[in-house]
Parts: structure tokens; sequence; C-alpha cells
């Protein structure tokens, strides 16, 4: 955008929608006014928005910025992308996010496997969960804009990397004229959200509780005395006040911005401190730093430099469904059990250990170090012809050290002397992208032809190690162990290759029609397949807007109609899938070797992506009201699945094949509105959303299904429909639970083999989205968010233990009370003395459906309120340009019928996240880090 304002008496310079006005102060007044080309980053170029033919959804920095520094930025763009549907994987500090474009990103079931591509500044960092954690590294702050590419036309030109969508961040860059220094600081805390429709037992309620069960004959209940139950009710207290705290946040930022007609730079700094909500523990301290430098020495060359540092250190919970696990001890520690025994130690209850001295003694802690670095350079060979070259890539190196400190309880219980375990991975990626653009104008006819190669290396070198049985008691270093336990490590190297072209024409303006091309080398995929097949997309525009007969229409503002179709690739996978090796290893003195247990694939090759989409951008009003309507249909072709327990190979082996195909196909929908908009007042509402469709077309491998527990994949379905037995309920005769058989019968006999897929019901949304307003009156600003779900659902393990009467040491739910204790009665839980078919025990609750909940729910995701005060209110003279201050909140409310926090991601870290570990985004929960509830005071200084 170039506007030349020259303006001899005292003016002012506003906007109105898309519209430069500038007005002099004298009598008679003359306004000039000039349309602004608002331009979106597409990835390898700009455009602007007129020539764009694609679903693009672009988010501004500064609407992300409002969250708590320990909320990374894929976090925070939950609810501001039609189509983008973003859960947090837990509430920990600094924890990143399942994101899905557009529905399911593909079936393999692992952390990361679903994640887009991430382009930060042009450099393309990639598609796993790596690359989430270096765009999660850049402070907010630093953000300019994130745009966000759901379809072909947009994401075919990464090829073989864009299959779930492409995340592009623009970082801020300089401006020409004075320095301009900014202060940025946020201080605050957070805690846990209340409990969501559940209670637990007070200790007169659970003293109660196990009194009716021993009158009921329940195994290993006992009656209390008058005695007893008076000394227990004096030791009453709440577990999760003892385990949990209120969390102290912190964050400071300095940045600097400025340059000339030749040259611009920027330059920020930043610390982050969250201490989580976990006694004993320090959660999260982040410290960043990031400069970009642009500049034209020359009317023919342009460069520029981009580098952020980004080192966090967090320690580590166990987030696993055992007793090491805080956020579980909390609700099965009995509220009679003290913390602390008679003589000061630590109480390991009922359960066994004691959590708050094993959060001491126990420690974990993560060191991550990323450095992410850019350059380019562009030299106009002629007039309308550019050659770029850029060269991106990043370090990381991660250290991960666990301890058993010797004489801790856990210790004590394994008898090691004490243990150290070091784990230290390094990664390092780059590509170095070289273009060739050709530009040219005849009249009314625009030509864009980009050629592009590209070449991507990766390394991934891990190393591990511990020691057991510390000689001296009070060091913990691995020096200091006497014991060599185990040692492993690896080395891994990964290449790409690519060349394309992209196409652009367009005449006047009005209609626009762009195309891509490109092919993909990647050593990952079998040595058959190492070549793809060409990516390719064809999309067209319709800019009713510039036609003649809507010219100075005083409704329709903007219309544009857009088309696309086109194939992307999908690349994340594991190293080594296509190539049979051999792992060494020993047994006592003696070296041995073995095969993998994953057996290599050489006929390995890329899922593919097809993509339809046809949409709507619309404005009415002088654009005071804009939206846009996209319909689009993704069908996945021979996406790739572990196969277990090959019959062809002797031992248990797993191989990964292209297993099958998926089609994904919604109804996208956002609007935004300006109420009012004067000088001084404005306000606007925004909503989107989004409406899927699953569906699992076809297996391969000779299967129609495959079972993942609780979950299954069958043709004709939505994939991981929930597999379960049925509950009928509690029969209101006998007070027993009652079951439906697989051919439709009622039994009061479990029978796991009775488990049918429940159609319609699986942990995929079927609607989400987000909405909001903005209001601002001269200095006062306020901004709310709201995200929603619905129409998935999440299996609830922790109302089936909270629910379990068998369990006579754990705490309970205040409504296990009402059990079944007459005929007659309805709506209430089966009886707890039910000993039908079980011969000298008793029959508990079962995995059936009857824990199986809606996850829909409602979310006040953030809100904030701020005042800025500026010259107007300093003087000309003051040396500081403006002052804001504000209060902003996130996860202030939950709206849901879930019994417990229904944004679900992990359900239990350990059980999900590491390596050969089956992920299904919110499949079920299983005391995961909670959710928090957030509160900050901040004040942004500019000078």
């Amino acid at each position: 955008m170039n506007i030349k304002l020259r303006i001899i008496t005292t003016g002012v310079l506003f906007f109105t929608g898309q519209y430069a006005i500038a007005q002099t102060s004298t009598k008679d007044t003359i306004t000039k006014e000039k349309k602004i080309e608002e331009v979106v980053v597409t990835g390898y170029q700009k455009k602007s928005k007129d020539e764009v033919t694609s679903a693009i959804t672009v988010v501004s920095g500064k609407s992300l910025s409002n969250f708590s520094s320990s909320t990374l930025g894929t976090n925070a763009l939950q609810g501001k992308a039609a189509g983008v549907n973003i859960s947090s994987l837990n509430g920990k500090p600094g924890s990143g996010s399942a994101i899905n474009i557009r529905g399911l990103g593909n079936i393999t079931a692992s952390v990361g496997a679903s994640n887009p591509l991430f382009v930060i500044d042009g450099f393309i960092v990639g598609n796993d969960q790596r690359a989430q954690d270096v765009f999660n590294s850049i402070n907010p702050n630093d953000y300019e804009n994130i745009s966000v590419l759901k379809d072909a036309a947009a994401a075919a030109i990464y090829g073989s990397q864009g299959a779930n969508g492409v995340i592009v961040l623009t970082t801020k860059s300089g401006k020409s004229g004075k320095p301009v220094i900014t202060f940025s600081s946020r201080v605050g805390f957070s805690e846990k959200i209340k409990d969501i429709n559940f209670r637990m037992m007070n200790s007169a309620e659970k003293i109660d509780f196990e009194n009716q069960m021993a009158e009921l004959g329940v195994t290993g209940y006992t009656k209390w005395t008058d005695q007893e139950r008076a000394a227990a009710l004096a030791q009453d207290h709440n577990w999760q006040k003892d385990i949990l705290r209120t969390s102290a946040i912190e964050s400071y930022q300095i940045g600097v911005r400025g340059g000339n007609e030749k040259s611009k730079y920027t330059f920020s700094l930043g610390y982050d401190s969250d201490n989580g909500i976990v006694q004993n523990i320090h959660a999260y301290r982040r410290y960043t730093g990031r400069m970009k430098y642009e500049a034209t020495p020359t009317d023919r060359l342009s460069l520029g430099a981009s580098m952020g540092v980004n080192y966090s250190r967090s320690q580590e919970v166990r987030d696993r469904n055992n007793s090491q696990n805080p956020f579980k001890a909390m609700y099965a520690y009995n509220p009679y059990e003290p913390v602390y025994d008679a003589d000061g130690s630590y109480n390991p209850t009922q359960q066994g250990f004691p959590i708050l001295e094993a959060l001491k003694n126990n420690p974990e802690n993560i060191n991550t170090l990323i450095f992410d670095g850019n350059i380019f350079a562009q030299y106009k060979i002629t007039e309308g012809l550019n050659f770029k070259s850029q060269l991106g890539g990043y370090f990381s190196n991660m250290r991960r050290t666990s301890k058993t400190l010797r004489g801790s309880f856990l210790d004590r219980i394994l008898g090691i002397g004490g243990r150290v375990n070091e784990r230290n991975e390094n990664r390092f990626r780059y590509t170095n992208s070289n273009t060739l653009n050709y530009v040219k104008k005849f009249g009314n006819h625009n030509l864009d032809l980009l050629g592009l190669v590209e070449y991507t290396e990766f390394r991934n070198d891990f190393i591990g190690g511990e020691g057991r049985s510390f000689a001296l008691p009070t060091v913990s270093a691995p020096s200091n162990t006497s014991t060599p336990f185990s040692i492993t490590g690896y080395n891994q190297r990964y290449i790409t290759f690519s060349y394309g072209a992209f196409l652009t024409y367009d005449f006047a303006k009005k209609y626009i029609l762009t195309a891509s091309v490109r092919q993909d080398k990647d050593s990952r995929f079998g040595k058959n397949n190492v070549t793809s097949e060409p990516f390719w997309s064809l999309s067209g525009a319709w800019n009713l807007t510039n036609e003649e007969f809507l010219a100075n229409n005083n409704i329709v503002s903007l219309l544009k109609l857009r088309a696309s179709v086109g194939t992307r690739g999908y690349n994340n996978i594991d190293l080594n899938l296509n190539n049979v090796l051999v792992s060494g290893g020993g047994y006592g003195n003696f070296p041995s070797g073995s095969l993998n247990t994953v057996y290599g694939n050489p006929d390995l090759k890329w899922e593919i992506t097809k993509s339809q989409n046809y949409g709507v951008e619309y404005g009415l009003l002088k654009n005071r009201i804009k939206g846009t309507v996209d319909y689009f249909i993704d069908q996945k072709k021979d996406f790739i699945l572990a196969i277990p327990n090959l019959s062809t190979e002797a031992g248990g082996y797993t191989k990964y094949i292209n297993a099958g195909d998926l089609k994904n196909k919604g109804l996208e929908l956002s609007i935004s509105a300006d109420i009012i908009k004067s000088r001084d007042f404005n306000w606007s509402i925004r909503a989107n959303t989004s409406l899927m469709s699953y569906k699992l077309n076809k297996l391969r491998n000779g299967e129609s299904e495959r079972i993942y527990g609780i979950n299954i994949l069958r043709e004709g379905y939505e994939p991981f429909s929930f597999y379960l037995v049925k509950s009928a309920g509690v029969n209101p005769d006998t007070g027993n639970e009652m079951y439906y058989t697989k051919n439709g019968g009622v039994t009061d006999v479990y029978n796991s083999n009775d488990a049918v897929l429940l159609d319609g019901k699986s942990p995929l949304p079927k609607h989400f989205g987000g909405f909001g307003t903005s209001f601002s009156y001269k200095g006062l600003d306020l901004q709310a968010d709201f995200t929603y779900k619905s129409g998935n659902y999440t299996y609830n393990y922790m109302a089936y233990d909270m629910l379990n009467y068998t369990d006579n040491i754990s705490n309970m739910r205040a409504d296990a009370f009402n059990y079944w204790t007459a005929p007659g009665q309805t709506g209430v839980l089966p009886r707890p003395n039910n000993t039908t078919n079980a011969p000298g025990g008793i029959v508990g609750p079962q995995i059936t459906d009857r824990f199986l909940q809606d996850a829909s729910y409602i979310r006040l995701r953030n809100v904030s309120i701020g005042y800025t005060f500026d010259k107007r209110v300093f003087g000309e003279s003051f040396p500081v340009n403006k002052i804001r201050v504000s209060l902003s909140g996130q996860n202030l409310a939950t709206w849901t019928k879930f019994q417990g926090d229904p944004e679900v991601s992990i359900g239990s870290g350990e059980s999900q996240t590491g390596e050969g570990q089956t992920f299904i985004n919110g499949a079920y929960t299983q005391y995961s880090y909670p959710a928090v509830k957030t509160y900050l005071f901040g004040i942004e200084v500019e000078f």
C-alpha cells in the first residue's frame, strides 16, 4: 500500500473500513480518500485480498496477545478461525495443542500426527510435534498475524507437507521513522477450575458411606466405632487444597522497532514464569529473544534475516493413572487421612504413597533450548522478474532429567539406593527455498508465475542413560552412581527435495485463476515410492465487487465467489518405517542383535488428500458486515496405519501400511459486524462456526474394522467411534445393572464380547467454533471471546473410579449414595452388594456406555478490559507515547453437562503421549493436568 498525502495545515489521518481519509483543519475541508489493499500472506507469496482464490483465515496478533504467557500461541488461536479445531493437550503451563484443520487430519494414533504445517516468516518449520514446539517458542507479543491455509488452492504448493493445512506466522517488522520502544508486563495468578457437575465426599459423608457398605457386606469395608468416627472427623480436610495451590504468573517483554526507507529492524527480549498449581515444584520458566532485519541496499536487491532463541525450564509431574499422579491423589485420598503422621513424616494414606513427599524427592526437569533462524535475499533481474533464495532452520536441544533421591519413599520401595535418568536429544532441520517470480501486466491482464526448487534436511540424535545407587547420599549427579543400569541412543536423518510452480492470472481483478503443481522426493518413504505423485491445484474466483453492475452499490460492498480443487500429501511419519532394521543390545556380557519390532515396508507411500472447496466472501454496508461461507470435501486416500502381529513374520512385529480411505466434509461460516462505528465509540461482534461429518470409507489389508480398546475403526462409520457394551440401566426389581447383548437382548451378566459400535458417538466434534465482541470508547477497550464444541463424546474414567464402590480405600463422589435400596426405584445407581454370577465377590461397575458422556461445552475463553493513556492525556512534550493498563481473565466460566472438564485432549499423559502409545484426541479423561482459571494485570508502555 502506497499512500502519499501532502497536507500543509494541521490535519488528521484516520481509517474507516478499507479506506484512509486525510482531512485538513482549514475552513475549506479537502478530503482525499484511497482504498487500502489488504495483503494476505499465502506462504511463498503475499497477495492482495482481491487476488486470493483460496480458503484462508487471517488472525491478528493483537487478538492473541491478551493470554497468559504460559498459554502458547496455538492454544490462543482456539476459536479464532473457522474450520480450525484446537484443544489444549492439558492445562500444564507451556503445554501444546492438538490441532485439526477441517476435521480429522489422519488416522495415525500418535500425538502431533494431525498437526498442520508450520511456517514462520516464510521458512518451513515442519508438521511434527517438535515443529509445533518451535512455533510456540515465539512470544505471542512478537506476532503480527497468523494466516491459516485450509484448502488445496492455498496448501497444495507445499506438496507432501500440506495435507493437514498450513499455519503461517508473520512476526512483527520494523517501520520507518523514529525508533519505538515498548515495554509490557503481566502479573497474575491461576487456579484449578472448580469441579464441574460433581462433588467429592467430605469426611462425614465418606464414613457414613463406608458404614453403609459394611452393612451391605461389600468386601473390604468395616464399620466405624463412635470414637474412631470422632477422631477422623477432627482430621477433615480437602486434599485438593493440600496438593494444589494458587499459581503465580509473571511476564515481561521489551522491544525496539524502527528503520528508514532503506532498512528496518525489530528486536525483543522476554521472560515468562508460571510456577503452576502443584505444590513443591516450579512448572514453567521461559526466556525469549528475537530480532528481525530487512534492507533494500539497492533498487534491485533486498535482503533480510530473523533469528529467535528460546530457553525454557519446566518441572514435571507424573501424568498417569497410578498413585504417583497428584491429580489422581487429590481425588483418591480420603478426607479424614492427614497429610502428616504423628512423627511428622508424610502420611502414605491407604493408597500407600505420599504424593507431596514424591513431588519433593522424585524431581523431573525438562530443559529445552530452541534456535530458529531465517535469511533471504531477493534480486530483481529485470522489470517483473525476481529471484529469491531463502535459508531457514531450527536447532533444538531437549534434556530431560528424572531422579529418585536416596532415602525417599519411592527409593525405599524399590530398594535401589537412589536413581538418576538423563535423556538428551538434539534436532536440527533446515530448508533452502529458491523461487523465480515473473509478474507482468498487459492492460487489464495480470500474470504472476512462480517457480520453486526446495531442499530440506533433518537430523536427530538421542542418547540416554540411567545410573543407580548413589555413592554419596546427598549427591544425585550421574557421576555419583555406582551401578550403571541402562544406556540407549540413536541417530536419524531424512531429506526431501521438491520442485513446483504456481500461476495466478486475473483480468481487472474481476476474474482470477490460479494453478499449482509440485512434486516431492522424501527418503522416509519406501524405496519404491521415494518420489511422490504430482500434487496440484486449480482454483478460480469471480470478484463481483469490481463489476460495473455493483459499482457504487450502497448495500453490497464485497462479493466474491471462489472454487478450488486439488491434492496435497502427508509426510509426518516416523523415520525407518520403510526399512527392515536390526537393533543391537546385550544379554549380560554377551552382545546381541535382533530385528526391530517395526518391520519395514518398502512400498510405503504418501497419504493423499483430494480437496474441493466452494466459497463466498461478502461485505455489506461498506463492509460494516463481513463474512465468509465455505463448503468443502476432503477425501484422504492411502492413510498410513500400523498393523500389529503380522502373521507373515515370526514374532510380534508391526508394519506400517497404506491402510484405507477417509472423507471429511463440512460447512464453515464466519461473520463480523460493526454495530457502532464512530470516531470515539466502536462496538463490533464476530462469530465463526464449523459443521462437520466424518466417514471411514475403506480399510485395506483384508480388514473391515480395527479395534483400539474402547474405540474402533470400521468401514462406513466415523473414525474412532466408541466400541462399548451398552448399559440397559438398573433393574427396578433387583437393583442389578442390566446390559444389552450383541444381538439386542438384555441380561444382568456382563460380557465384554457384547461390545458394539455406537453409531454417531465418537471423540470428533460435529460442531465447533467461537464468538466474541469488542468495544471501545475513547481510551477504554473491552474484548470477550467464547469457544464451543458439540457432538463429541468422551469416556469418563474418572467418574467410573469415583463411583466404584468396590474400591474400599479411595474417596467417592457424593452422588455415590444414590444407589438402589428398594424395589420400584428408578434413576438410581446399581445396588453395591450385587453378587449375581460372581461367586465369592461383588459385581462392581463395568466398562459400559454408562460412563460415556456428551462433552459438548461453551467456555468463556478470555475477557480483557483496558484503558489507554496517550498524548491527549500527557501532552505532546511528555516522553511516553502511550500507557495501557489492563485486566484479563481466561477460562472464566464453562457450560456443559459433562461431569468434569469437557475440554479433554490427553486423558492420561504417560499412557497416550509416549513412544508407541495410542493417542486419540479427547477419547477419555483420566487425571491429566487440569485446566486453570487465570487472572492477569497488565501494563504496556510505548516510548
